[in-house]
């Protein structure tokens, strides 16, 4: 059987560096949201679902902004469960191609 994925072992031991890449990205809605409600905190705004508030600070209307920011975290139903079949089938090739190297 010929190696799926990593075709030397510098490849295979960089399989880490991918898992980090799959979980920033599966994880990246979650990091909006958390920015927003930081942001939203520390500015003192109503952040919700239902609106946006005005939240004029400085002349300048953050809660148009605010709020999309914060319902990207809805996003994470999708890319969670793809974050995690992406890393289940990387660990099986990681296996895999592993395997075969070993046997060489």
């Amino acid at each position: 059987m010929r190696p799926i994925l990593f075709r030397d072992e510098i490849k295979v031991k960089k399989v880490l560096l991918y898992h980090l890449y799959i979980a920033l990205l599966a994880l990246l809605p979650f990091f909006t949201a958390m920015l927003a409600g930081f942001i939203g905190k520390c500015l003192n705004c109503n952040i919700n679902e239902a609106g946006t508030d005005q939240c004029v600070r400085a002349g300048i209307a953050f809660g148009n902004v605010l709020n999309p920011l914060a319902v990207t975290g809805w996003l994470l139903v999708i890319t969670l469960p793809i974050g995690v079949i992406a890393t289940v089938i990387l660990i099986i090739i990681a296996v895999h191609d592993t395997i075969y190297h070993t046997r060489r």
